[in-house]
């Protein structure tokens, strides 16, 4: 069966209008439509349609090719998916300027063509491509599509009209109008649930990875031993460049801090949150007044579309960052909406540590599960009855009593928490352990103490001259409240980077290395951009195409036109037509099957099943087989004629 008249037209303005690329669209249906009008066609053969069709091949895998250069893997096959009604289109064009307005399906399969090759007598179906481009039209159109009801409405429409045209004659127009608007209504229904759960889902598997993973500081929360689970990881997260003398001064980058300690999780409460405003041009972020000093240049991974930034800690102003939405916290978060893989920005900073709330209620509370220990601890040390910078300091020389190490043996003896068995048994523990334990300790002595996390920058690259930042570089540290201001404290052993580089890194790490600068360097390159030059040599080589094509080809007219096509339908000589016209009629809408069954029950049941074979089957029938139909159904009308 055919289409409606105008109905690819129509699919290829759908797909242009929710693309954006309504003129080329226009384009495309124009030529498409175009041999409506036109009389005369082309006399192509297998080998043009098999050489038109490999082209668009070529097209779709060089399309998906550079839009995956450009935008990554997922986004360019997306995006070569979205081109695939422009790509095809010279296939159905072919088939319309074609005798038959058809396509052997051996122009599409390789595989069919090695079975044509290997068997010259196999009879090769003729395929109609135009209903399969409009549902690639529709399909095209939704990729891209942000769930607007234009793009339901029109694909419905567009469903309607090749549905209405190709209806059974007997049905009626009332009942098949009210089962469609029945279906659409479920269909949509349907869609908004899946959507719904789509969401439901997608938030719980986040949940689960932030629970499960990384810290979550855009939650304020985070549990001993996240950190740690990190460390075993050796993917670069960040570099960073800039003269020796400032990265020494920003050797740790902050993302977050928190005050609060519940049972094993840290959590940041009642802080400060401001939206910020760009400065003109878009890319420069004021966060605190200052003067800024020194700048390092940092090239940081995007995890997330909403990601924290890692900075030094006296940061007043970041430089080309192109994000559309920045929010300052008073626990010195800066959370921004990045797009892409890597987002590059310029850090300026000066001494101190910069917008970050003064001391609350909540930086000089022990939690009442650790409150027993880090009390002792205190008065052992008579932490109280010093000055809080001396009290700083003898909290660090203690803490050098302790050794680093990334595991733990075994778990705490019941009734003891992770962090008293720490202080008290263990005295082995990585960063996390040594910056809580830290920060209560100094509230036990009447300083007010905050628990950071961030990267530490102490890897220096010679390939990428500068500094990478590895997930196992992820820090914790301890911010105290001395003389009226912050200041940030690392109470864990300075040898904590020798021992993980010589047990965590892998004996490939250099070679990685190599692969991992290529990449990001790839993904840092300017976008290819198909500039109008780009798009007439496309023209023109396309008209060369279509004129190598088409040089010396037969053009075939009115009568000759017909006959073309009646050739190449497959099973159009079969006898068994005639037979069809010499018995009682069929019934409106009965199949051929249940049409014998009921003329002539058992006798033409053979004929009938080598006919549909000899229709459908692209190996068709042997010689034996053929004759076999035409001597069936010559025996047929004799003896039909006589009953007559």
């Amino acid at each position: 069966m055919s289409l409606p008249p105008f109905l690819v037209g129509a699919a290829v303005l759908f797909w242009g209008w929710q693309g954006d690329s309504l003129a080329l669209a226009v384009a495309i249906a124009l030529l498409l439509e175009a041999p409506r009008w036109v009389r005369f066609r082309f006399a192509l053969e297998d080998a043009d349609y098999a050489r038109i069709a490999d082209l668009c091949t070529v097209f779709f895998v060089g399309s998906a090719v550079v839009l995956a250069a450009n935008r990554g893997v997922a986004h360019g096959v997306i995006g070569a998916v979205q081109w695939l009604p422009a790509v095809l289109s010279p296939i159905l064009l072919a088939q319309r300027l074609g005798p038959s307005d058809r396509v052997p399906l051996t122009a599409l399969f390789r595989y069919l063509r090695k079975m044509k090759e290997r068997n010259p007598q196999l009879k090769v179906p003729m395929l109609d491509t135009a209903g399969v481009y409009v549902a690639l039209c529709v399909i095209a159109a939704g990729v891209g599509n942000p769930q607007g009801r234009g793009y339901y409405a029109g694909a419905v429409l567009l469903a309607a009209w090749a549905l209405f045209a190709l209806r059974p004659r007997h049905a009626s127009v009332a009942a098949w109008v009210l089962l469609f608007a029945a279906g659409t209504g479920l269909g949509y229904g349907g869609q908004r649930a899946a959507l719904e759960l789509q969401t439901l889902i997608g938030e719980w598997i986040a949940e689960w990875h932030m629970r499960r993973t990384d810290s979550d500081p855009t939650r304020g929360m985070t549990d001993i031993g996240t950190l740690g689970r990190l460390k075993q990881r050796h993917a670069i997260v960040a570099r960073v460049y800039g003269a020796p003398q400032d990265i020494a001064r920003a050797h740790l980058l902050h993302r977050a801090s928190y005050n609060a300690y519940v049972g094993t999780t840290w959590v940041g409460r009642r802080s400060t949150r401001d939206v910020l405003q760009p400065e003109e041009g878009g890319a420069t972020w004021t966060l605190a007044r200052g003067a800024a000093e020194r700048r390092v240049r940092i090239a940081q991974r995007v995890d997330q579309r909403r990601m924290l930034l890692a900075l030094p800690a006296g940061v007043t102003r970041v430089t080309g960052l192109a994000v559309t939405e920045a929010t300052r916290t008073g626990l010195g978060v800066l959370q921004v909406l990045a797009e892409g893989d890597w987002i590059q920005y310029g850090a300026e900073f000066g001494s101190g540590i910069a917008y970050y709330d003064a001391p609350g209620i909540d930086d000089d509370q022990l939690p009442p599960g650790e409150r027993e220990t880090f009390g002792r601890l205190a008065l052992e040390l008579d932490l109280s009855a010093l000055p809080p910078e001396e009290a700083v300091q003898r909290v660090l020389r203690h803490l050098q009593g302790y050794t680093y190490s990334l595991w733990r043996e075994a778990p705490p003896p019941a009734g003891m928490t992770p962090l008293a068995d720490f202080m008290t048994r263990t005295k082995s523990g990585h960063c996390e352990y040594f910056a809580a334990s830290a920060v209560l300790m100094l509230r036990a002595a009447g300083v007010p103490a905050r628990y950071a996390t961030g990267y530490a920058v102490i890897e220096y690259s010679p390939l990428e001259e500068g500094y990478v930042v590895r997930a196992r570089h992820a820090h914790a540290w301890t911010r105290a409240w001395v003389g009226g201001r912050w200041i940030d404290l690392d109470p864990t052993p300075p040898d904590w980077f020798g021992e993980e580089t010589s047990r965590l890194a892998p004996a490939w790490e250099k070679f990685a290395d190599i692969l991992r600068w290529a990449a990001y360097r790839w993904s840092q390159r300017e976008e290819l951009q198909a500039n109008d030059a780009w798009w007439g040599v496309l023209a023109v080589l396309m008209a060369i195409l279509g004129w190598r094509v088409l040089r010396g080809k037969r053009v075939v007219r009115g009568s000759s036109m017909t006959a073309a096509r009646m050739r190449n339908y497959p099973g159009t000589d079969s006898e068994f037509y005639e037979l069809v016209k010499a018995l009682p009629p069929r019934g409106a809408g009965e199949t051929l099957t249940a049409w014998i069954a009921r003329v002539a029950p058992g006798k033409y049941d053979e004929a009938l099943r080598l006919h549909l074979r000899y229709r459908f089957d692209p190996r068709g029938l042997d010689e034996g087989e053929r004759g076999r139909l035409r001597d069936i159904c010559q025996a047929a009308m004799v003896q039909t004629s006589g009953t007559k």
